[in-house]
């Protein structure tokens, strides 16, 4: 580890763009580049806001973006060192991202993040330059949010495309809607992980496609599993970074695989990366699209899990070679994210807070992930936890012995709701017993109570179960 770096950085006072984004751009070229290295310690940020001669809460906040984009982690009373990215993508120059349930209840199935966390301040302030428009917003998104996201991309996901390569949508479900239709999947087969996201399996099905179960238990089987769908598989729906519910992470080597596959074979990768921004102890991977921006997948990324899902603001990152097709459909529903809510998150993402909200949220989120696993190691009958790399949910083996079903409905009379794996699968499997328990919206006294329910639903359950 080399420490007490003197970094190669120049402050231009003449120049308009502010002091904070220079210092930013100019630490993330160094790193891309290799001139900081994997592990090295940068100055504390009193020593750098003495060495330039700007104010240390431009290099708290500079060192926090950082952070929020995955180029640095911080440890409190260590400092802050630059990770390993993992992804030779990366070691090219980068651009600078342009600029219900009922009272007393713990609501704790997996689903979206904890809207107390978004920094109101901050978030007023991206609202403030919002104007009426007067026409809608162009069908595939705003230039100015387009050209924000591919900078965020660019820089939190090794992601380098061009804003004409970005189509904005209302939601999730929507961005499947705009590939299905312009893609024209109907009548032909469409792969989804199983287990996985059940709703993308009923909207493919009412869509018109053969929805195919997709074997995902066994990550390292991916690839081979692939090479037995039929021929006619027009698309396979992947969520490789954190595979939702079941928490493990594709490696790389699987994902060049899988993108052998698509290449061999025509069939579209939708890379839903739901909630990539969050992990803890690991450094990112590169998004499979950035391993091969030519790749034929369709990147899918969300603004619902970093910021409010009230805002139903999802975006797609699609290969020139689909885009006609992706971009007539979209124009064909217009425009359905309306001009003010993108003008607050472009300005949100080009201030540098979004990358600053995501780090403040991962530290939140790990205290919670530790409260968590403290509650779980004293529940009987749990044989293993996972999932916990990344993302925002634990999941649960129990003993095959008591079934989930069971836990899940005598933890929902207790007021705590959780989710049974078989939830998530294309058929149960009684004999691999698991729930799914969120820490994204429980304050760790509520997590430290959902432990205590749980051992009193095993013992609930257990005297049931007994002759």
């Amino acid at each position: 580890m080399r420490t007490d770096l003197d970094i190669p950085l120049e402050i231009d006072r003449s120049s308009a763009e502010p002091v904070g984004r220079q210092v930013a751009s100019q630490l993330r070229h160094a790193i891309a580049d290799g001139l900081l290295r994997s592990g090295d310690r940068l100055p504390s940020t009193r020593v750098l806001a003495q060495r330039l001669g700007i104010a240390r809460s431009t290099v708290v906040a500079c060192y926090l973006e950082l952070e929020g984009e995955g180029w640095v982690n911080s440890s409190h009373g260590a400092g802050t060192f630059v990770t390993d990215r993992l992804t030779a993508s990366l070691s090219a120059r980068l651009p600078a991202p342009a600029g219900a349930a009922g009272p007393g209840a713990l609501e704790l199935r997996p689903g979206d993040l904890d809207p107390g966390l978004v920094p109101m301040s901050e978030w007023r302030r991206a609202w403030r330059g919002v104007a009426p428009a007067g026409v809608p917003a162009p069908a595939a998104g705003s230039d100015e949010l387009r050209t924000d996201l591919a900078g965020y991309l660019a820089s939190s996901r090794g992601l380098r495309c061009r804003p004409e390569e970005i189509v904005v949508c209302a939601g999730t479900a929507e961005a499947l809607l705009v590939l299905a239709l312009g893609l024209r999947w109907a009548g032909r087969t469409v792969a989804v992980e199983d287990p996985g996201y059940p709703p993308v399996r009923r909207l493919l099905a009412k869509l018109g496609t053969t929805v195919a179960p997709l074997d995902v238990t066994e990550p390292a089987a991916v690839p081979r599993r692939l090479t037995e769908l039929t021929p006619d598989t027009a698309a396979v729906y992947l969520t490789p970074s954190h595979q939702y519910p079941l928490g493990h992470r594709m490696t790389v080597e699987d994902r060049h695989a899988v993108l052998t596959w698509s290449a061999a074979t025509g069939a579209v990768l939708i890379e839903d990366d739901y909630d990539g921004e969050f992990r803890f102890d690991i450094p990112p991977v590169s998004s499979m699209a950035g391993l091969r921006p030519d790749a034929r997948v369709a990147y899918l990324g969300t603004m619902s899990k970093v910021l409010d899902p009230g805002l139903r603001l999802a975006y797609l990152r699609v290969p020139p070679a689909l885009m006609p097709d992706v971009l007539d459909a979209r124009e064909s529903l217009a425009s359905t994210v309306s001009v003010q809510v993108q003008q607050a998150v472009s300005q949100f993402i080009r201030s540098g807070e979004l990358a600053r909200h995501i780090a403040r949220m991962r530290r939140v989120y790990a205290d919670r992930r530790r409260v968590l696993l403290g509650a779980l190691a004293t529940v009987p009958c749990v044989t293993n936890i996972a999932g916990l790399e990344a993302g925002l949910h634990a999941l649960v083996d129990l003993d095959p012995a008591l079934p989930a079903s069971a836990i899940v409905r005598a933890a929902a009379a207790r007021g705590l709701r959780i989710a049974d794996l078989d939830e998530f699968r294309a058929r149960p499997d009684p004999a691999r017993p698991a729930i799914l328990i969120s820490y994204s919206s429980g304050e760790p006294a509520g997590l430290r109570r959902a432990g205590d329910i749980l051992k009193e639903c095993v013992e609930e359950v257990k005297g049931i179960m007994v002759p």
